[in-house]
């Protein structure tokens, strides 16, 4: 049985975003899009697995004529149909299930009943090395949220909102970028909060307790871990 702190519920939005930056952030996965080209293309989808003209074929215009497309167009053209189209919440779990490569099944949130998508992280068994791999090599300057910096400010934890660069104008904030350097709007080569452990082979985290959810969530899944070198074990 797989525990509640397992899983993971979002939203039929969420879900969707989820997948979209799966395709970002690992670039071109062409067996993958080969696999949800039907599921979010439906119909106007071709796909041959053989030949010469292997690949996905999309239909276009009143006589159906058909257009092959590269990897990076079609993960594209994917992304854009995803997010304009409304699937049943069962074909929306079978899309996450084969993007991240686990188990996904539509059903309510728990606590205030929307419909949306549970999916099991598979990271029950994980352990952390304190490599602090992820801390110098992944590309996290992005992914401060809105709700990081407000807890930050709730907290009083200035040493830490220092480091945050508020985007946008009129005081209506846009996004949040991660780790500038005190003062400036350099971002720091390393994460700030980065500490080795002399004579250990480890890193600790400097805010561990109050890091930024992309932080707490990393590895979000297996899949994840595998596609950016992880070396936590399993």
């Amino acid at each position: 049985m797989v525990n509640d702190s397992e899983k993971i519920f979002l939203t039929e939005q969420e879900a969707k975003t989820a997948v979209e930056i799966d395709f970002q952030q690992y670039g071109p996965q062409p067996r993958l899009f080969r696999e949800l080209s039907p599921l979010i293309l439906g119909n106007s989808a071709v796909v041959l697995d053989h030949g010469k003209h292997a690949g996905v074929w999309i239909k276009q215009g009143r006589k159906n004529k058909l257009k092959q497309l590269r990897d990076q167009e079609l993960g594209n053209q994917l992304c854009r149909t995803l997010q304009t189209t409304a699937y049943p919440l069962a074909i929306l779990a079978e899309i996450c299930t084969l993007t991240f490569q686990v188990r996904a099944c539509p059903g309510p949130d728990l606590r205030d009943s929307p419909q949306g998508i549970w999916i099991e992280s598979d990271m029950g068994n994980f352990h952390c090395r304190q490599c602090g791999d992820c801390c110098r090599n992944l590309a996290v300057q992005n992914g401060c949220t809105e709700q990081d910096y407000h807890r930050w400010q709730r907290l009083g934890l200035t040493h830490i909102l220092e480091r945050v660069r508020v985007l946008g104008a009129n005081g209506n904030p846009t996004g949040y970028r991660i780790w500038v350097e005190p003062g400036g709007t350099r971002l720091s080569p390393v994460c700030p909060w980065l500490k080795e452990i002399p004579g250990e082979n480890r890193c600790t985290c400097l805010i561990q307790d109050v890091k930024p959810e992309i932080c707490t969530q990393y590895p979000f899944t297996r899949k994840h871990a595998s596609m950016t070198g992880c070396r936590g074990r399993f």
